[in-house]
Formats: structure tokens, sequence, C-alpha cells
């Protein structure tokens, strides 16, 4: 299980410390400044013309598109009924055909991405035309804004299956020799340190000249060394392993609600995450109990006020497990027989023991 990593705070835009390096340490001269504002062209001219770089900032939150995708996915008849919020990839499991709705939100995410793509070949190629080089690598350097949807597992595969499609025998990306991802809000655990991805995506035209990947190493090379980090090279045998090793870096908001608490409490030490399913059920079985007693009017014993306020948070945290899980309803249908069981006296020292609620029961004096 990948491990989880918070951060507080502000944070600076990567894009604008990324163009101050390439100026700095790359030579990078804006073609701004040269060049004509009505001509077609890249962003930098860096080691005196060796290497023409496009800056792609992804800037643009893609939650709308995919939130729009939902409603469209919502309208199926095989749309699991659940409680609580799901992440998209919990829902997806309990639909029929999950590998190609997976496709479907990977293709709709990547569309800014495609995009960027087409508008930087068309760049390159025009300064290529405008100034012709025998030697001359052409780079895109998409840099992920602090967007969760933009993750290396996501974007690597949108770039790299864009890079390889053909027309008429000929790559549709000519103009690009490679694609460089940067991203700050992913990250993997590195012993007591964190490794950002700094992703290199080569094009077809990398195989007819290989030097241009040393060009592209240089990059990585010296960015490394300009933020005061380790450059640590990887030729992954799984790129898809790869990719999906990074997570996720969780911005920690300095409020928040009592249920987002909980639910960090519970991302921080999901302490149900280890059981059987059996054992998931039995549980919801004992919180049906509890509930029934603690808030339906008339019920022959009532919780004190402190076990009803600790059973609320224990059953966010099951509802949040059921979530991860991609669990529906339907599993959790109530059944007599079971709740029998769960209201044994064996089943409330058992649920003590799980929860931490104490179940101090007191008779309802109204109860005949």
């Amino acid at each position: 299980m990948r491990s989880r990593i918070e951060r507080r705070g502000k944070v600076a835009p990567l894009s604008p410390r990324f163009v101050r390096f390439m100026r700095e340490a790359m030579g990078g001269v804006p073609l701004d400044d040269v060049e004509h504002p009505s001509q077609m062209r890249p962003d930098l001219s860096c080691l005196r013309g060796l290497l023409i770089v496009e800056l792609k900032s992804l800037e643009e939150d893609a939650s709308k598109r995919v939130a729009n995708l939902t409603e469209e996915i919502r309208k199926r008849p095989d749309w699991p009924d659940f409680l609580g919020s799901w992440p998209i990839t919990s829902v997806i499991r309990n639909m029929d055909e999950p590998e190609a709705l997976k496709q479907k939100y990977a293709d709709r995410i990547g569309r800014a991405i495609v995009s960027h793509l087409r508008k930087a070949n068309k760049q390159l190629a025009a300064h290529a035309v405008r100034h012709p080089r025998l030697n001359q690598v052409r780079l895109v350097v998409f840099i992920n804004e602090d967007h969760e949807v933009y993750d290396p597992a996501v974007t690597v595969f949108t770039i790299s299956k864009a890079l390889a499609r053909r027309n008429g025998g000929k790559p549709k990306y000519e103009s690009i020799d490679g694609v460089l991802y940067l991203t700050q809000r992913h990250a993997l655990q590195d012993g007591k340190h964190l490794a950002h991805p700094m992703i290199t995506i080569t094009g077809p035209a990398m195989e007819d000249s290989p030097w241009k990947g040393d060009v592209l190493d240089l990059v990585g090379r010296k960015w490394s060394r300009w933020i005061g980090a380790d450059y640590i090279t990887r030729e992954p045998s799984d790129v898809a392993a790869f990719v999906n090793s990074f997570t996720t870096i969780e911005h920690i908001p300095e409020q928040m609600q009592r249920q987002e608490s909980w639910s960090l409490d519970y991302r921080r030490h999901p302490y149900m995450r280890s059981w059987s399913f059996d054992e998931l059920r039995d549980y919801w079985d004992d919180m049906y109990v509890f509930g029934a007693l603690a808030f339906i009017e008339g019920s022959p014993l009532k919780p004190i006020w402190d076990d009803k306020a600790k059973f609320i948070e224990k059953f966010s945290h099951l509802i949040d497990e059921i979530a991860h899980r991609g669990l529906h309803m339907q599993m959790f249908e109530v059944e007599p027989s079971r709740i029998v069981v769960a209201a044994s006296s064996s089943s409330f020292a058992l649920r003590r023991l799980r929860s931490g609620i104490n179940t101090s029961l007191s008779p309802d004096p109204g109860y005949p």
C-alpha cells in the first residue's frame, strides 16, 4: 500500500520557478523578446539554440470535465447505490465494463493535455521553418500546477498514446522530440525523503537521434541541482507500475468541519483496512443496533451521550472504508437473523473491543 503524504501551508507556483531555471541555468532566451508577437513560436531558446522549449502549464482544473462525465454515467442502470462520497475509481469498480469506463475518464481528463500537444507541435514546426538547424532538440514541458487529477499515471499515459499516433505513416507530432512532465502535487516516499516525478516521454524522432536523450537528461540533472535535490534516474521495466507508484500529496487546510476531521483521522489510521468483508458487515450490524437504541424514540435502553458522539464518528469511519472498497449498499441489506446476533450480549462485548465505544446503557425511564 502506498504511503500517505501530507502538507500544509501555501505552495509557490511551479511554472515561474522553472522559467527562471531555464533562463539562469540553461541560458534560456525568451523568443517573445526576439520574434514578432504575431508569429507562432515556442517559449524559449536554450543552449545557444540547441534546445527549443515550449512550456505548457496545466492550470485548468479538470474536475468540471470529470463531474460532467460522472453525471452522464450516473444515468446508467448499473450505477451502484452507496452512502457518502465515493472515489470515482470505487464507483467504476462496481459497474459493467470498468476498464472501458476508466479509459473514458482518462480520455476526458487528457483532453487539455492533447490540446496543448497539438498547439505545441505547430509552434515548434513553425519555429523550425523560420530557423532551420541540423541539430536541434524540441522539447515540450508539462507543468502540473497542483491539480490532483493530472497525476503521473493519467498524464504519462495520455502523452505516450498521443506521441505514438501516426498520420499517413508519419508521426502526428513529428515536431516534438520529447516531453518532460513535472508535478509538485505527487510524490513517493524514498526513505526519509520525498521523490517528485520528473518523467521524460520520448517521441518517434528520438529513435534516429539518441544523442537528443543526453540533452534531455542534462535538463533533468541541472534542474535537480538548481532546486537542491538529488537526481535519481530509473529505466522502469514496467512503466505502468512505475507511474502508479506515486501518490497524491494531500493538502491539509488550516480549518475543517468535524466530518472532514473524522475522515482525515481515518485516512491516517485506517484500522478497518485489514478486516474481511464478513467482519465489516458484522460491524455494520453492530452499528445498526447501536443506532436504533440511541436514536429511535422509545427504545428500551439508551447509550450515554458520549457514546452517541463516539458512535457517529466511528460510523463515519465505516462509511469511509466501505467507500474505499467500493461496496454497494445491497451488500449490507438488513437481515433479521444477523441483527439478532448483533443485539446479543456477546456481540455487544465484541463491539466495545472493536470500536472503543463503552456502550454504557441505561434503561429508558419512559419505557414500560
